[in-house]
């Protein structure tokens, strides 16, 4: 597969401009969605947690802080979500390429993934930047940014390319998908902190497969840290997993695609 994805890198890379163009095409604000999108949803949970029922997982820094803690995790977790969401789609969004062409049908399944990266890395840097206008001097901290970043767009490419086989041939895969990632999210602690969940649960909690990636998202923009190995070992462990999974049961679905869409 690896090879396949070099070999039509150039296809790749202009699957993932089109699929950028697609989205923000006619817009006036562009690629500033991908910061304005998180933002009212994050000013939703400041409103109805730090104002409302006056949740505080920080003792210093008030509602500014708790912004951040969120935002840090909702800007990885959102693309993570969608990228899965465009790869399962991926096949049947683009009916006509794969009955009409001879190609791996992976390129389609890896562009939306990595559109979904590109939004990230500009979300992220949008936020890098009024950290530090904020004064948070972490510099060489934010050098392992890419590596979560690319830890996170495997582990989102193993799932899709479950998920997309599955769509292909069971068109129910997606609602149900979405709906398993409205429990997912309240199953990783985005909106709170790994230490708010019982003693008894905390290990489970642990292994999901998004928590680390999401801590280790915090560590570095929030507190200038590195995550150490075995912190974030559950997410790397689930990426190499579900990779090899997903590129299996891809494998097997794919001779089809073209019979079934």
């Amino acid at each position: 597969m690896f090879g396949q994805m070099w070999a039509y890198r150039v296809m790749i890379g202009g699957l993932v401009r089109r699929e950028l163009r697609a989205r923000y095409v006619g817009s006036v604000l562009g690629m500033l969605w991908t910061i304005l999108s998180p933002l009212c949803l994050l000013l939703v949970y400041v409103v109805v947690f730090s104002t409302i029922l006056q949740v505080r997982f920080t003792t210093e820094g008030g509602n500014l802080s708790f912004a951040l803690y969120l935002l840090a995790g909702l800007l990885p977790w959102l693309a993570f979500q969608e990228g899965i969401i465009k790869a399962t789609t991926a096949i049947i969004d683009n009916a006509g390429i794969v009955k009409a062409t001879h190609f791996p049908a992976v390129v389609l399944v890896v562009s939306s993934v990595l559109a979904t990266c590109v939004t990230l890395i500009v979300s992220l840097l949008l936020l890098v930047i009024a950290l530090l206008l904020m004064g948070y001097g972490f510099w060489w901290h934010l050098a392992y940014l890419p590596v979560l970043i690319l830890l996170q767009g495997i582990l989102a490419l193993g799932i899709g390319l479950v998920t997309v086989s599955f769509h292909t041939l069971i068109r129910d895969t997606l609602p149900v998908l979405q709906m398993f990632f409205m429990m997912w999210f309240y199953l990783t602690p985005i909106i709170y902190p790994l230490t708010y969940v019982p003693e008894r649960w905390a290990v489970a909690f642990s292994w999901n497969p998004a928590t680390s990636f999401i801590m280790a998202y915090r560590m570095v923009l929030l507190e200038g840290k590195i995550p150490s190995g075995a912190e974030i070992l559950p997410s790397c462990a689930w990426a190499l997993v579900l990779f090899w999974f997903g590129r299996t049961v891809f494998a097997r679905v794919e001779p089809i695609f073209a019979d079934v869409v």
